[in-house]
């Protein structure tokens, strides 16, 4: 408002419109993809950047190892064509009813 005080006097309706970045569990994913040399960490919904320090370690086991840190080995990318989707009480809102 220091700088421009005229926008004091605008009217902004606030409101979203486009994709949601969010997997139908609220879970993230993080894992390698079918092809080859591509890894995917991902569909953090809202809580993502508190997640960073330990997404980090885990995707950096999964490039260095080829393989799922213990911890993050449930955020598998076919979680959904398994029927394990993942059921974490209170990590955020859920995509479907936005």
């Amino acid at each position: 408002m220091s700088l421009m005080p005229m926008i004091g006097r605008a009217r902004v309706l606030r409101m979203w419109g486009g994709l949601l970045d969010m997997s139908m569990d609220g879970s993230p994913f993080i894992d390698k993809t079918p092809i080859s040399g591509l890894y995917f960490n991902g569909g953090w919904c809202y809580g993502g950047f508190k997640a960073t320090p330990a997404s980090g370690l885990c995707y950096a086991h999964l490039l260095a190892l080829d393989e799922p840190h213990p911890t993050a080995a449930a955020f598998r990318l076919d979680r959904f064509k398994r029927g394990k989707m993942l059921d974490e009480k209170g990590v955020g809102a859920q995509p479907n009813l936005q």
